[in-house]
């Protein structure tokens, strides 16, 4: 059943910058602003799940690299790391593979505003996981310089399907951003976590996982859960040393 409309809520995202990240175009501001509408979950009434703030910071540490670039939201939401990245200058794709979510995405694609004048845009797209659903997507394999996306790890059974879908659309230079703090009842983040890391050594691609840095507000949160991991995936060895 998709939501009304009418059912959305406007909200204003104020995302604090991290430490050492300068943003000109704020001025002397230490936040971004970011508006995009949703609908309220739970008892909270939040409109995004706790992990896209797990992903928030890094986005904003590659600001710099995010301007011009083209950006790839997997299981997208209401779309608020691909809007964030096109306020930073990015060409930004919000996708999800359930047709429920598409009003949603359309209206905040339709609705962005390049409001520091940073050259980005955001669009929307339905887009299923694996191999032959990329193939059918008419988006172009390698294309993407960034991949990024929240709470999108916690079924077993989809991981297959979201590494291959990595594997065809991240490129040669690309960087996968993964941010996960959530797990389906009916398994663990442990055994999760090793059959992603699984799928992803037998594709060749390579990967770091660390804790989340801190992040507020909101969830405000000092200390992430220990099964909470933010996961960087890149094609080869090298950008992995390069990097870190």
């Amino acid at each position: 059943m998709l939501f009304a409309e009418d059912e959305y809520e406007e909200r204003e995202f104020k995302i604090g910058l991290p430490v050492g990240v300068e943003l000109p175009a704020l001025g002397e501001q230490r936040h971004l602003l970011v508006r995009l509408y949703g609908w309220p979950m739970g008892l909270s009434g939040a409109i995004t799940w706790r992990g896209v703030w797990a992903a928030l910071p890094i986005l904003l540490q590659r600001a710099e690299s995010l301007k011009g670039s083209s950006v790839l939201e997997l299981g997208a939401g209401c779309g608020l790391l691909a809007n964030t990245a096109a306020v930073l200058g990015a060409h930004s794709i919000a996708t999800d593979g359930n047709e429920e979510e598409m009003p949603l995405l359309q209206k905040n694609a339709s609705t962005f505003t390049d409001r520091l004048l940073m050259g980005g845009s955001l669009s929307a797209a339905h887009l299923e996981w694996g191999q032959a659903a990329a193939e059918r997507s008419g988006l172009l394999p390698k294309s993407f310089k960034f991949i990024i996306g929240s709470e999108i790890v916690y079924i077993p059974e989809c991981i297959p399907a979201l590494v291959e879908s990595l594997c065809f659309f991240l490129a040669e230079d690309g960087e996968v951003l993964i941010a996960n703090t959530a797990v389906a009842t009916r398994t663990d983040q442990s055994a999760a976590r090793v059959k992603l890391c699984q799928c992803l050594e037998a594709k060749g691609l390579d990967f770091h996982l660390e804790m989340p840095p801190q992040a507020s507000p909101p969830p405000n949160e000092s200390s992430w859960a220990e099964t909470s991991y933010v996961l960087y995936i890149y094609r080869g060895k090298k950008e992995r040393l390069e990097r870190f």
